[in-house]
């Protein structure tokens, strides 16, 4: 009995996903965290997460959207399926225009060094609030960089079970992110305050 048909039909399948599933599920493809949201040196929050990726790496976006923003080191996206901004910095932006649409895992620029990574959401009645970046995307099952160069011993960096500390969560008043729509592994968030 011959393999081919099950080998060439699991190859198949795979294309299949491929093609309907952008592969970078990841800000960055290799990096590791800086600093997680918090006060910074200047005691100012700093509701972003800070990625270290050499400069040149290619930078995705984790939503789908349009390019609300655009400037010589920043790009925003406002994402098409959820009332959320999310916002790079320390990225040149390629390929990209202000007002376009731009799909989830599609490159958005390439990163000057250190990249930020920022989420602020929408709430009813016109309220804007912080979201820790980390939390956001392990409920959408992404990752800050899919190969971590970093220790990886920051709060920020622990996959899908994610306890935002209150040094984080009162200073910057962060707040939890909203569960999103596609998830195969379970996710949990807290943020202490």
């Amino acid at each position: 009995m011959s393999t081919a048909p099950y080998v060439l039909g699991g190859i198949a399948g795979l294309a299949l996903v491929k093609a309907l599933f952008r592969p970078h599920r990841a800000v960055v493809r290799e990096g590791g965290v800086a600093a997680c949201p918090g006060p910074n040196r200047y005691r100012v929050c700093d509701a972003s997460v800070a990625i270290d990726a050499a400069a040149g790496t290619d930078v995705y976006a984790t939503a789908s959207g349009r390019v609300a923003a655009l400037g010589d080191r920043f790009v925003h996206i406002a994402a098409h399926d959820e009332p959320v901004v999310l916002m790079y910095d320390g990225v040149v932006p390629s390929l990209v225009r202000e007002g376009q649409y731009v799909g989830r895992g599609q490159k958005i620029g390439e990163s000057k060094g250190r990249v930020y990574l920022g989420v602020t959401q929408f709430m009813p009645g016109g309220k804007l609030v912080k979201i820790d970046p980390s939390s956001w995307l392990a409920s959408r099952g992404q990752k800050i960089a899919a190969t971590y160069t970093g220790p990886g011993t920051a709060w920020c960096e622990q996959g899908r079970h994610i306890e935002v500390p209150a040094s984080a969560g009162t200073a910057c008043n962060l707040y939890e992110p909203e569960r999103g729509g596609f998830a195969l592994l379970p996710v949990t968030v807290s943020v202490e305050r």
